[in-house]
């Protein structure tokens, strides 16, 4: 029996972010998949461009735990609400504190792999971790 679409997109997150198998990215992406949003963008194509960015997250972050929020499937669009953490939170505590950063993947779905996904996530969040504050204008 096929694998429904929300399986491989969470396949996807467990393996080979959340294991770092990368090699998975082979059997579900498709061979001229694009990335919209993500840190690599659409410069690298197909498996290689999730292999890279999940490679470069992962050395960043070897603790790296993506737990999926929420999700939902419209014909061959999955639509994931993400939280990445440095380690997977303990059992009882609400994803959304401490150390993490939410996130949501859409992703389009082509004969029974993923072909293009658009991510966003909470980057004013991230500069202000880091101290840095972003202004309107250059004030």
């Amino acid at each position: 029996m096929k694998e429904s679409n929300t399986g491989l997109v969470q396949r996807v997150i467990d393996e080979i972010w959340n294991r770092g198998e990368l090699e998975a990215a082979d059997e579900l992406l498709a061979p001229d998949y694009v990335n919209h949003g993500g840190l690599i963008l659409d410069l690298i194509r197909g498996p290689e461009a999730v292999k890279v960015s999940a490679a470069l997250h992962r050395t960043a972050f070897p603790d790296l735990y993506i737990a999926v929020e929420e999700s939902s499937t419209e014909g061959d669009v999955v639509v994931i609400d993400w939280t990445a953490h440095r380690r997977p939170p303990p059992v009882g505590v609400c994803a959304g504190t401490g150390d993490s950063l939410r996130g949501t993947t859409r992703c389009r779905l082509e004969s029974g792999r993923i072909a293009e996904s658009w991510t966003t996530w909470d980057s004013m969040a991230v500069l202000d971790r880091l101290g840095i504050t972003a202004t309107k204008g250059g004030e």
